[in-house]
């Protein structure tokens, strides 16, 4: 073995033992960077620090946010937002809330901890015990007396904030939800009990009210009762996310995941008004202190002002990379703020909806990218122990295995937060500063790529020297074939991720077309549904045009070419309206669907007779000698000998025609067919977010064309096998 071995590594070129170096040093770092950061070691892609919540102090300019590294930011807007951190917890920050003077601020942690800081001296004067679990969520009565938080334990723990003494703990509660909030005496909790809403006194625990979805018509019990009477159904179908006390404590506002936000009169547990804004689930709410408007925030990285009474939405607010954990009214009258997962504090402009600043807690790339890179340098170590045994044993699928795992896994893993990176609201020092990693690593897979794809190499593995020469040649031709297509896929992933990042530059409501997305997708089926059939129908009318064509009978020829004269010369748009509405002064009324099959059949029917007409007469005329010399009558030779060639040759281009066909089915939306032009243009014009539905609708239609194209080219290969004979 140990010859073996030897002869081996006598037969590795230069070239081909630089890649097996470069390899074995990727799938080493790769294993090593990804096993210490599972163990919880000190190397860490700089990855921007999430922010959990925030309050602003009422008369000291303070703002502050919770984080996700445990700490709390706070900054002076007034004096140049500088910032200054206050390492409160062990685990994550989950909650901040200031004192009504501004001179304390409370804080909790997924450490169970709730404290108690001195915002001046920058130190803990008192820890609220809160059981230990983590805490979800905490809340500050108007008047500063009284503190509430709710946590993992399902314990709902008020405190009396003077003494920190523990004033009711209520429950547990099995389903106690996420969001908890005081009434700005401190008299009344609310928190969220999945989808209901429960609401105690708060010193004797006593519940006061259960707030519960109803139907508008209360005769009505079930959802689906309601909806079969085309009544609203009003309150919450998802868990309960945020809650809120406006400043009388008459309303009670409460955000779900439903993406609804309800305005309740708790005490009669009726909801006043409900809204709609969000596309994904209600994070924060906090009212103004006249009373007069509201915000909210939201997992779809927007925020949201609400005019009350009436709980009508009267702007948003967008350029958040990830949601919006916390808002609040800015210290000047004009300027709201909101903090995100992406690591940012912003201050906006309400006049016109624009960012007048952005603090950033930590520079670095979003969670999200940080969590992928890792798992992509284990997964790639992993399966990179499998490539440089490969390589080593001069395996070709070893060969193609690390073109594929070191081609197309940066192009997309890096590519992606590379071009997002750079695109950051920062000066270019920054961005390249926080890039700089994921740019070292993609010089280093390029050259990786570059020697793996080096002649000397992939020649090498091609054709293995320890092979016979006759399967050095048959294995050379198949691997061949197989990396081109690796260089095809790579090219086409590259230019998606590009592609992906110019679309995000329209900043795109990602969250709209997410909520949206199962929508319109119904509408696929009809479209290929309406395809199919329209191109049989087509199929069937250019044969039987073709043979018009084609023969001698001065009526069939005549017919046939006044079809397609007339078809070919007046637009389609044209025709789908003389069937859908021409028609019934005929007193012929034809269902929009069918309609539409009719007319997309007989306007494609008229372009692919010339289609057959070609291919049949590509056929030579040997073929109808010989027909002819074996008794076949004129009907028997098309028959058996003459169309199912020609069909082999007119294969590509009816192909196409369905293709075309396909995107073209669109204009039976103007039939109020619920294919998917029409499902997209429908929800695109009710939100006026027409660009993100019709993105979605070329997405399937792509998606769509992409799949027939497949199968065109199985059908052409089955179709060519008797040439392969």
């Amino acid at each position: 073995m140990e010859s073996h071995d030897g002869d081996l590594a006598a037969q590795h070129s230069r070239p081909v033992k630089v890649a097996l170096l470069l390899v074995a040093v990727t799938v080493l770092v790769s294993l090593l960077y990804a096993l210490q950061y599972f163990a919880g070691g000190p190397l860490r892609m700089p990855v921007v620090t999430r922010l959990q919540d925030l309050d602003v102090s009422p008369g000291r300019g303070l703002v502050a946010a919770a984080a996700d590294d445990g700490s709390v930011r706070l900054w002076r807007p007034r004096q140049d937002w500088t910032m200054r951190t206050l390492p409160a917890h062990q685990g994550a920050a989950t909650g901040v809330d200031f004192s009504p003077d501004g001179s304390l601020l409370y804080s909790a942690g997924e450490d169970g901890k709730i404290r108690k800081w001195d915002v001046a001296a920058g130190e803990v004067r008192q820890d609220f015990d809160a059981g230990g679990q983590p805490i979800y969520d905490i809340d500050l009565s108007a008047d500063g007396g009284t503190l509430a938080e709710v946590g993992r334990d399902g314990v709902i723990r008020v405190f009396d904030t003077t003494s920190g003494r523990l004033i009711r703990a209520i429950g547990p509660n099995e389903n106690v939800g996420r969001a908890v909030a005081v009434s700005p005496d401190g008299s009344k909790i609310a928190a969220g009990d999945g989808a209901l809403i429960q609401i105690w006194d708060g010193a004797s625990g006593k519940p006061l009210q259960t707030l519960r979805s109803y139907c508008a018509e209360e005769s009505l019990i079930t959802r689906a009762e309601c909806k079969k009477a085309n009544k609203r159904w009003l309150g919450h179908e998802k868990p309960v996310t945020a809650l809120a006390f406006s400043p009388d404590g008459n309303l009670l506002a409460s955000g779900s995941e439903d993406t609804s936000i309800a305005f309740w009169d708790w005490r009669e547990g009726k909801v006043k008004w409900e809204s709609g804004g969000h596309w994904a689930a209600v994070t924060a709410l906090v009212f103004a202190r006249d009373g007069k408007s509201m915000l909210s925030g939201g997992a779809d990285d927007k925020v949201r002002t609400w005019r009350l009474p009436g709980g009508k939405s009267s702007a948003y607010y967008e350029g958040h990379l990830g949601e919006v954990n916390g808002v609040a009214f800015g210290i000047d009258k004009n300027t709201i703020l909101s903090a995100s997962s992406d690591g940012t504090v912003r201050e906006w402009e309400t006049t016109n909806q624009k960012t007048t600043h952005i603090a950033w807690a930590h520079y670095g790339l979003q969670w999200e990218w940080g969590e992928t890179l890792v798992y992509w340098m284990f997964f790639s170590g992993l399966v990179g122990l499998f490539v440089l045994w490969g390589l080593w044993r001069f395996r070709p699928w070893g060969h193609m295995l690390a073109l594929m795992l070191y081609i197309w896994g940066p192009v997309v893993i890096l590519g992606l937060p590379l071009l997002e990176t750079l695109s950051y609201p920062l000066s270019w020092g920054l961005r390249l500063q926080v890039a700089a990693p994921l740019i070292v690593m993609s010089l280093w897979y390029l050259a990786l790529m570059l020697l793996l794809t080096h002649e000397s190499v992939s020649d090498f593995y091609e054709s293995p020297p320890n092979l016979p020469l006759s399967e050095r040649l048959m294995l050379r031709a198949k691997t061949h074939k197989l990396r081109g297509g690796i260089y095809t896929t790579a090219v086409w992933l590259l230019i998606f991720v590009v592609l992906y990042s110019v679309l995000r530059r329209f900043n795109l409501d990602i969250a709209f077309m997410r909520h949206w997305l199962p929508f319109i997708m119904k509408g696929s089926g009809l479209t290929v549904f309406v395809s199919l059939v329209s191109i049989m129908l087509a199929i069937v009318l250019a044969l039987l045009g073709a043979l018009g064509r084609l023969s001698k009978s001065s009526v069939a020829n005549g017919v046939s070419g006044f079809y397609i004269s007339l078809i070919r010369g007046t637009p389609l748009l044209v025709q789908v309206y003389i069937w859908y509405l021409g028609l019934p002064r005929l007193g012929i009324v034809l269902q929009p669907i069918t309609a539409g099959i009719l007319a997309l059949g007989v306007n494609y029917g008229a372009y692919m007779t010339e289609i057959f007409r070609a291919g049949i007469q590509a056929i030579g005329k040997g073929q109808y000698e010989a027909s002819e010399a074996l008794g076949m009558t004129r009907t028997q030779a098309y028959k058996r000998i003459i169309l199912p060639q020609a069909f082999r040759i007119v294969i590509p281009p009816i192909g196409n025609q369905f293709i075309a066909m396909m995107k073209d089915s669109s204009l039976v939306s103007l039939m109020s067919v619920w294919e998917l032009s029409y499902r997209a243009q429908k929800v695109g014009r009710q939100y006026f977010r027409a660009l993100e539905t019709f993105i979605i609708a070329a997405a399937f239609y792509w998606i769509l064309t992409v799949i027939f194209q497949l199968l065109q080219g199985k059908l052409e290969e089955h179709m060519a096998r008797g040439e392969r004979k």
